[in-house]
């Protein structure tokens, strides 16, 4: 198809796009995949998350869980399924599991055997918001590194600051939610894909992206790559990992310029972590299990009633291998 041939056939869909044939490739079965993934997590009341004595006394003082990079997590392989480049960096997971009941590879990968503890959550504890952290685990309280909670959100902020004279590319999230991963050595959903448009005997071809599909499948065996950790082969599925999924997108709004005058313009700089934080209702219950050979129970008890002094805690039977 010439030139010539491409702007007659986008002027006539544009003009009356009703009734064309459209065929969009891959976007339909993934988006299937996404919700059919989604809906699977809803059937878990409380997810659990593992981690060490002194992260979970973190996790409740600041009333938040902290998120790493898809690119940053222990299965490097997971990474490599995103087939678009400006998704590179977009996602941020975070790791529970529906089984309290973990295996020691969870305990020694997630936490410790001496000073691991489980905690239990419900999914819509977490408030739809992020703040992006370091690798120092500090938060960016600069104001080029905010995280609007939606894209309209950030669209107003972009308004508000072309009429002060200012340009700006904020960063908002885009998508928000629990996920079921699914486990197949060979499954594999690209995000991007192709569609085309039929009419008077031409296709005019595009391109889908469904870039919810990222994040959710894992292998079941793979090497794990932990930083500072020797690397090891692992069977993916003893985690029955629910994950929450937070994709983080950024406004265009620069030329591809990084210095307009006396304005920095931050592009494609995507820190390793966020901090999410959960309701007050989050801790007025907290469940937890302590790693096989936790010691000082009691201690590590009094420093949670101390902290949070009005919640009831629970404390399930620990785990023996």
């Amino acid at each position: 198809m010439n030139e010539d041939e491409m702007k007659k056939g986008n002027k006539q869909f544009c003009d009356s796009p009703v009734g064309k044939p459209i065929s969009v490739g891959n976007a339909l079965e993934n988006l299937r995949f996404v919700r059919e993934s989604k809906n699977s997590a809803k059937q878990y009341g409380w997810v659990y998350h593992c981690t060490t004595a002194s992260a979970l006394l973190s996790i409740l003082k600041n009333r938040e869980f902290w998120l790493s990079n898809l690119q940053l997590v222990n299965d490097k392989e997971e990474g490599k399924r995103i087939d678009v480049p400006e998704y590179e960096k977009s996602y941020y997971v975070g790791c529970f599991t529906y089984d309290s009941n973990i295996p020691k590879e969870h305990w020694l990968e997630y936490g410790s055997i001496k000073d691991g503890v489980l905690i239990a959550i419900r999914q819509e504890w977490f408030f739809e918001n992020a703040m992006f952290m370091s690798s120092c685990n500090v938060k960016c309280k600069e104001k080029l590194f905010k995280v609007f909670e939606n894209y309209n959100a950030a669209l107003q902020h972009i308004i508000l600051m072309q009429n002060k004279g200012y340009i700006v590319n904020p960063f908002y999230i885009r998508n928000f939610g629990f996920y079921k991963v699914v486990y197949d050595d060979k499954l594999k959903k690209d995000i991007e894909g192709e569609a085309f448009i039929e009419m008077d005997g031409m296709q005019i071809s595009g391109r889908t992206l469904t870039p919810s599909v990222a994040g959710i499948i894992k292998s079941k065996q793979g090497v794990c790559r932990r930083n500072g950790q020797e690397s090891y082969e692992k069977d993916w599925t003893t985690e029955k990992e629910i994950r929450l999924k937070i994709e983080i997108q950024q406004f265009d709004n620069t030329l591809n310029g990084y210095e307009i005058h006396d304005q920095l313009i931050i592009k494609d700089v995507y820190p390793p972590k966020i901090a999410v934080k959960v309701t007050e209702e989050a801790f007025k219950n907290i469940i937890l299990r302590f790693s096989p050979e936790f010691q000082d129970k009691d201690d590590f008890l009094e420093k949670v009633k101390k902290l949070m002094p009005k919640s009831k805690i629970e404390v399930l039977p620990s785990d023996t291998f």
